[in-house]
């Protein structure tokens, strides 16, 4: 079954650690994936976009992760270990927001892991046998990811309904008193919706994380059982 995600991996400081995915048949995932994890690491999203959308309907997109490296390991105790989770989406089965909370899902899926000696010191595809099952797992979850996305646009969208309630009701020049009692109902309101969100959410990443750190734990002692062949980083 194919997956609007079509590759992903996780990087520190530039190296592939892990990746999973496949190209199209025209090397256009290929390209689009060499070019996104090439790209400078700022301090949050880059985005790479193509020229024409109906040759290569693919679409890179990075998020990076700034750690401070302090008593962990032997770095300086000012060191900096860039994190970098990228992935490839169809454009055409999946949007923006989608393949972001996909790459905020693996930031959360792959944190109790970032302390191990072969993701923090490892070399190329160090972390490949444990973790690309489980971003082969996540992308081909991906409308979970894609249901969650929706549930915080929606946490966003009545934020921005209060804020805008709230300004009608100071043009209209209410009493203040009217004014406090209406946001006090407003952010209630919002923080049951936010609460359950975050409650949804929360199980979701928890129990995505255990079956991942499962999964690859049994990949890992059964050799053979199932290997994902990374794409990109030994070209």
């Amino acid at each position: 079954m194919s997956s609007p995600i079509c590759w992903s991996c996780v990087q520190r400081d530039g190296i592939i650690l892990a990746e999973a995915g496949c190209d199209d048949g025209s090397t256009n995932v290929i390209k689009t994936a060499q070019k996104i994890t090439k790209m400078k690491p700022t301090a949050g999203w880059e985005v790479s976009r193509n020229f024409s959308m109906s040759s290569n309907p693919f679409r890179g997109i990075k998020f990076h992760l700034h750690e401070c490296a302090g008593e962990i390991d032997d770095r300086p105790s000012d060191g900096i270990i860039i994190w970098a989770f990228s992935c490839v989406y169809n454009t055409t089965e999946c949007n923006e927001e989608t393949a972001k909370a996909f790459l905020t899902k693996l930031v959360f899926v792959s944190e109790p892991l970032r302390g191990m000696p072969w993701w923090r010191e490892g070399a190329t595809l160090s972390a490949q046998p444990s973790f690309a099952p489980t971003l082969q797992q996540q992308m081909e979850n991906v409308e979970q990811i894609d249901k969650l996305a929706k549930m915080q646009q929606h946490v966003d969208e009545t934020t921005a309904i209060m804020q805008n309630n709230i300004e009608n009701i100071l043009e209209r020049g209410d009493k203040i008193e009217d004014l406090q009692e209406e946001a006090q109902k407003l952010n209630a309101a919002a923080k049951v919706f936010k609460k359950n969100a975050k409650k949804v959410k929360r199980f979701q990443m928890l129990q995505n994380a255990k079956h991942g750190v499962i999964l690859g734990t049994a990949v890992t002692g059964v050799v053979g059982v199932c290997v994902i062949p990374p794409l990109i980083a030994l070209l």
